[in-house]
């Protein structure tokens, strides 16, 4: 049994994933042996459907993220950090996770129904990333 396609011979079927019934589609190639062999034998032909992917509430754009930092207090303070940390990102292996992370670890309740202050604005916690002397991470491309 392979996760491209499952021969089930108590009910004579051949179960294959969407992938596998495109190759078996190209005349000569294996897939497209298996599936004429099984057919051959009076085996049913089953294309399993995709599981959908779960909503994944943690799963947040770039975008969305500048959105909920521009309207907190000092805003201004919170989008620096933001791009800081996404210049320092694109020296990882995988950028999004790493700016993910930073994003999940200071701002765990983001997506709650938000305390705001006196002018309107969203409290949030105050984040430092740098000491107040350093000059932003500039990474040259």
């Amino acid at each position: 049994m392979t996760k491209a396609y499952h021969i089930d011979w108590n009910t004579n079927t051949l179960t294959m994933t969407k992938k596998f019934a495109a190759e078996a589609n190209r005349y000569g190639t294996e897939a497209y042996n298996i599936v004429m062999d099984m057919r051959s034998k009076g085996f049913h032909i089953v294309v399993r459907e995709s599981t959908p992917r779960a909503a994944c509430p943690t799963r947040i754009t770039f975008k969305k993220m500048e959105t909920i930092l521009s309207r907190m207090d000092y805003a201004d303070e919170r989008l620096e950090q933001l791009h800081a940390v996404m210049d320092a990102g694109k020296g990882t292996n995988n950028q999004y996770e790493y700016v993910r992370r930073w994003f999940l670890h200071n701002y765990p309740n983001f997506n709650e129904i938000p305390a705001l202050n006196t002018n309107c604005r969203i409290v949030g916690p105050r984040v430092t990333l740098l000491p107040e002397d350093t000059e932003p991470l500039k990474i040259s491309a």
